[in-house]
């Protein structure tokens, strides 16, 4: 069964799109309706600005019931302190009543938002995946319970009992790698590796059928190979998404509103290659060829001025063409 998700644009509050309300209007419309298992938000800090992710998970949490919670991805999650971190985990998760999950994400090293990232935390690029390696492993020893025993690379506890005490146990840690679709066979193996030695799920962003394909066999293989690991492993793919029955006034919307995130080099061309854009059998098209390539869950975020509009399309129009 396909896990379907939505992810509210938290970026759309700071770009004047929509509002608090507005997004968690949508959060509410979304628990109503079992036919999606997911609701995401974003997250950055410096680099695409928006309303904060833990922040906006508590805020929704505190008005679904169903719906499973989570971020996609959490690339700041190398920025921050293992311990409050992993507080913040347990505290949403017991907010929640056990229905978060954690993609974690080590982010990038390249673009000048990534290197404005990193220099302000005095970071590089290597500390931070270590880092979030390190809150990873925090988590999921808090998680087990009991006292903790962690040496990080800048923590440091002794027989430490951290509270709240997590709901799931385990609670679900997938992780995100994207690797470019020209990456090296050295790349790629690296990315998938921490995928595979991590991950109890992986995401991944806006990929061709034929390279996601060729990504799932490799990153099971990795999984047998270094976790002896053939257990079920969700394959998530993060896509953007604009329905209209004017497939032009699509293309429009959705161009105007990554122009208003920073994101520059959204032309027709790049989207089309990336995202579903278009009528309801044209995304629908899109979706179906990930799902049928190895896909089991679907995170879906508008790219549009008006996401709870598109709440209701994708509902209405889109997802009765991949029954």
């Amino acid at each position: 069964m396909v896990d379907l998700g939505f992810v509210l644009p938290n970026s759309s509050v700071v770009t004047g799109a929509c509002t608090v309300e507005d997004l968690l209007q949508i959060a509410k419309t979304a628990d109503a309706n079992p036919v999606w298992g997911h609701l995401w938000v974003g997250d950055s800090l410096l680099a695409v600005p928006r309303l904060e992710s833990m922040v906006l998970l508590a805020a929704c949490a505190a008005v679904t019931k169903r719906i499973r919670l989570g971020v996609a991805c959490e690339a700041s999650l190398g920025f921050r302190d293992p311990v409050v971190s992993t507080i913040q985990w347990a505290s949403l998760d017991v907010v929640s009543n056990g229905r978060m999950t954690l993609i974690a994400c080590t982010g990038s090293g390249k673009g000048e938002g990534n290197a404005r990232d990193l220099q302000s935390f005095r970071m590089t690029y290597a500390e931070k995946v270590a880092r979030t390696e390190d809150v990873i492993s925090l988590i999921r020893l808090a998680n087990a319970g009991g006292p903790v025993n962690f040496d990080g690379r800048d923590t440091c506890l002794r027989g430490a009992i951290l509270k709240p005490k997590f709901v799931q146990t385990p609670m679900p840690i997938w992780m995100a790698a994207n690797p470019p679709v020209d990456a090296s066979d050295e790349t790629l193996d690296r990315a998938l590796s921490r995928v595979a030695r991590l991950g109890e799920g992986w995401m991944t962003f806006a990929i061709p059928p034929t390279e996601l394909k060729h990504r799932i066999e490799r990153v099971n293989r990795l999984r047998r190979e270094l976790v002896r690991s053939e257990g079920e492993f969700p394959i998530c793919v993060y896509l953007d998404i604009n329905v209209s029955s004017d497939r032009d006034g699509a293309f429009d919307d959705a161009i105007i509103t990554c122009q208003r995130e920073g994101r520059q080099n959204a032309t027709r061309e790049a989207l089309t290659a990336t995202a579903a854009i278009g009528t309801a059998a044209d995304c629908a098209e899109v979706l179906r060829q990930l799902l049928d390539v190895g896909a089991t869950s679907l995170a879906l975020r508008p790219v549009t001025q008006r996401p709870g509009e598109q709440l209701d399309r994708i509902t209405s129009a889109v997802l009765p063409l991949l029954t």
